[in-house]
């Protein structure tokens, strides 16, 4: 494989990467909403929606991939 399309991977990578990261955290559901998020009172009960659990592992997928995806981008534009 080429340096060129080995780049282009790897940009398609950071792209899908970053969408997946804004997706993830636009679909979430608000942790706190209104004044009593201020004092604390907003959060009763710890305990969180499947799909915000799902959402929070696709985010921190998406990160890991995104930052070694970024990383190597990096070291192929030194060569």
């Amino acid at each position: 494989m080429e340096v060129g399309n080995i780049r282009t991977v790897f940009t398609v990578l950071v792209f899908l990467s970053s969408l997946g990261i804004i997706v993830g955290y636009l679909f979430q559901s608000p942790k706190a909403t209104g004044l009593g998020a201020i004092s604390g009172n907003a959060t009763v009960f710890k305990s969180r929606k499947p799909i915000d659990a799902f959402l929070d592992k696709v985010i921190i997928s998406s990160a890991i991939i995104f930052g070694i995806s970024v990383f190597i981008l990096a070291l192929l534009k030194q060569s």
